[in-house]
């Protein structure tokens, strides 16, 4: 897939839990199977605002044609994307959260592998 299809579909996916987080997070707790209170709103909601940020970045810099600039967002979204499944999957195994995480972390891994691939590919050789 080419950085602009990446791209637009990451920028769906977190424009989604943008608005997930900030208008019900209550699905997040539900998939998740965690108890959910003001402390875990107040969080969801602030964490909801940086995918907002995320999906900006991805879909306005969908159409660069600046080499660097896909380097550096498929780099910066790709360790976010990838350092969010590994912490899914370390709360998984300390029983923090169901095994609705796991779809969390396959989507995760799935944006991961998509960006690093890509840059990779922008990588000069040595």
């Amino acid at each position: 897939m080419s950085f602009r299809q990446v791209s637009t579909i990451a920028s769906l996916l977190f424009l989604l839990l943008f608005v997930t987080l900030v208008l019900v997070p209550e699905i997040v707790y539900w998939l998740f199977k965690m108890q959910g209170n003001e402390l875990g709103d107040f969080l969801a909601k602030r964490a909801g605002m940086l995918f907002l940020g995320l999906s900006i970045l991805c879909f306005y810099s969908r159409n660069t044609n600046s080499r660097e600039v896909e380097k550096i967002v498929s780099l910066s979204v790709g360790t976010a994307m990838g350092a969010m499944a590994l912490l899914g999957v370390y709360e998984l195994i300390w029983g923090n959260a169901g095994l609705g995480i796991l779809l969390a972390v396959f989507i995760e891994v799935l944006i991961a592998a998509s960006f690093f691939r890509l840059w990779l590919d922008i990588r000069p050789s040595p």
